[in-house]
């Protein structure tokens, strides 16, 4: 019982990780962050990660090392962040960074809700493994994208403006 409660609250916290991850994102990729915009995300999105260490390791045993990476990666971007401002390369940093974190989220977040939801467990003998490695594929190449554009969005502002 205590699993399930644990399962639904990390799941929770994933979810609106997820939603507040999507609003850095595009600010982002118009250059435009906001403090008020990036804290509740990584608040939520640590406490997903640090929920996710908690599991045993036959209990979604991939959610206990993406947790993990997860935490290292939003390590990197607060630092990039807080001690050296988003500054040259640092800019770079915490926007890959960022979108890494939110790519991660969005693969647990899609395990979790197959693991859970019984129609997908249903279509999990229909689904073959090429067609599983096509949509990760898909999804981690959609995300690429984004990590390059988001990169660029500060480039672009700073161009518009014609101020550093």
């Amino acid at each position: 019982m205590i699993e399930v409660v644990v399962t639904f609250i990390y799941f929770l916290c994933d979810l609106i990780a997820i939603g507040f991850g999507t609003k850095v994102l595009h600010r982002l990729l118009s250059g435009e962050l906001l403090e008020k915009d990036a804290v509740p995300f990584l608040r939520f999105f640590l406490a997903a990660s640090m929920i996710g260490l908690l599991f045993p390791s036959h209990h979604l045993p991939s959610t206990r090392g993406i947790s993990m990476l997860s935490v290292y990666i939003s390590g990197v971007s607060v630092l990039a962040w807080r001690k050296f401002h988003l500054a040259g390369i640092w800019y770079l940093i915490f926007a890959l960074s960022i979108t890494v974190i939110l790519y991660l989220s969005v693969l647990v977040a899609i395990r979790q809700t197959c693991i859970a939801s019984s129609p997908f467990t249903a279509l999990a003998p229909v689904l073959s493994k090429p067609i599983v490695a096509f949509m990760n594929y898909f999804v981690m190449a959609s995300f690429a994208v984004l990590a390059m554009l988001a990169s660029r969005g500060r480039a672009k502002r700073i161009a518009a403006t014609g101020r550093k």
